[in-house]
């Protein structure tokens, strides 16, 4: 009996994705062909054309899949036993604690997807969902370590990172390497400290 190959739809669909991914953090979504995509997955057009409907299709595959990494290094970082204000400090640390070329390549990404969730109500509202659930989680972890008004310093703390992620992006003169983990970590040691 001949065995028959294996399907690889889930690789190639993967290659496909972290095409965009290199696409995004390079040059951006808008300018992100299907024809350029292709090339850098090593596939034809009309392959990519096969896995996904369209190049909307690929960037809701890579916002999942952006967000589950992200949530992956937290959950990797965070110990059961945690009090709330470690669970706050690893969040700091699994967002803005990567360093190198691969946080440059993934800074630049997430970015580009923020400007898209701009353009893109799919995205904007994907992404507007995940974020909704960790300011509801950071605020938990603030209200139980006794801080005054959890909601803002929850949004403090996500606004604070992204605006981080814009400065990086953008490598504005004067922005000293590697300092929004210690910076952000500073500001949340205070908080806590004075509840």
């Amino acid at each position: 009996m001949i065995m028959g190959r294996k399907p690889n739809t889930e690789q190639r669909r993967g290659q496909i994705v972290e095409a965009l991914r290199a696409e995004m953090a390079e040059i951006g979504y808008e300018r992100a062909s299907i024809k350029s995509i292709a090339a850098r997955a090593g596939l034809a057009p009309g392959l990519l054309h096969y896995h996904f409907p369209s190049k909307e299709a690929i960037l809701l595959e890579l916002v999942e899949a952006l967000i589950c990494q992200a949530d992956n290094r937290y959950e990797e970082l965070a110990s059961p036993q945690a009090t709330p204000v470690e669970l706050l400090g690893t969040f700091v640390k699994a967002r803005v604690g990567l360093g190198g070329k691969p946080e440059d390549e993934q800074v630049r990404t997430w970015v580009n997807l923020m400007a898209e969730a701009v353009n893109q109500d799919v995205v904007k509202e994907r992404v507007a969902a995940w974020l909704s659930g960790s300011l509801e989680e950071l605020a938990a972890n603030f209200r139980a370590a006794n801080v005054k008004h959890p909601e803002a310093k929850a949004a403090m703390l996500v606004s604070m990172i992204l605006g981080a992620f814009q400065l990086h992006a953008l490598s504005v003169e004067g922005v000293p390497r590697g300092y929004a983990a210690e910076e952000i970590g500073g500001w949340l040691r205070q908080v806590c400290a004075t509840g």
